[in-house]
């Protein structure tokens, strides 16, 4: 009797042995040698301007403090990944993206005005990844690369008035992109969370005469990314 017990807690235990061992191999190994890889992904944003103040706007006496207000939104997109190397991947996506950030300007007689920046974007990144070796179904991955946007919402042609808070962008920016990224691999599918820093180049501001605008030198939009992209 005692040795059936013991065999029963020996086979147990190998049992159990064996199902680690096999959570600890590879899954689906050749996964990253496909050339060309699609999938999708969900994205969730914080959006920020970034901007510097002129020292001749004409309310200048009376316009004490502006400052850019971070709202969240949120995106999806597909998107093709290609293999280039054992450690280099190049990816395209097509999103579109929901974001908003505000100007807040406070006067000197206590008024504060509000201008709403919101933005629909649609646009194309294009990435490069530099991928680390794989360790067992975790690999980390850096990326970097541009990304061209178009504005549906954009206020480029609204009326402005002093009443009217409009601070508008041109609708087609361009960015670079900085972040890092892990690969999660599953039998049927790879999962990847990633985060990624987007600014913009050059100055994205439509000038006018109005002090919410003119108050401004430089502007051009900032975006911090994060996708669960699965492919």
């Amino acid at each position: 009797m005692l040795y059936i017990h013991r065999l029963k807690i020996i086979s147990s235990f190998l049992l159990i042995v064996s199902g680690l061992q096999t959570l600890a191999q590879e899954t689906n190994p050749l996964y990253d040698r496909r050339p060309v890889r699609f999938g999708f992904g969900i994205m969730g944003n914080s959006a920020k301007l970034k901007y510097t103040v002129t020292d001749n706007n004409f309310n200048y006496d009376s316009l004490k403090v502006i400052e850019s207000v971070r709202y969240p939104g949120f995106g999806l997109g597909g998107l093709v990944n290609f293999r280039l190397a054992e450690s280099w991947d190049l990816r395209t996506m097509l999103n579109i993206q929901f974001a908003r950030r505000d100007m807040n300007y406070q006067f000197t007689n206590n008024v504060k005005k509000v201008a709403e920046i919101e933005a629909t974007y649609m646009e194309i990144p294009l990435t490069f990844e530099y991928k680390s070796v794989r360790h067992k179904n975790v690999r980390v991955y850096a990326l970097a690369g541009f990304t061209y946007r178009f504005d549906f919402t954009s206020d480029a042609e609204t009326d402005r008035s002093d009443t009217k808070p409009i601070v508008a962008l041109y609708p087609n920016t361009l960015s670079y992109d900085v972040g890092v990224g892990l690969d999660i691999y599953y039998e049927f599918f790879k999962f990847s969370p990633e985060i990624k820093l987007s600014n913009g180049i050059g100055n994205q501001l439509v000038p006018d005469d109005f002090v919410y605008a003119s108050s401004l030198g430089r502007v051009s939009p900032k975006l911090i990314q994060f996708s669960l992209i699965f492919q």
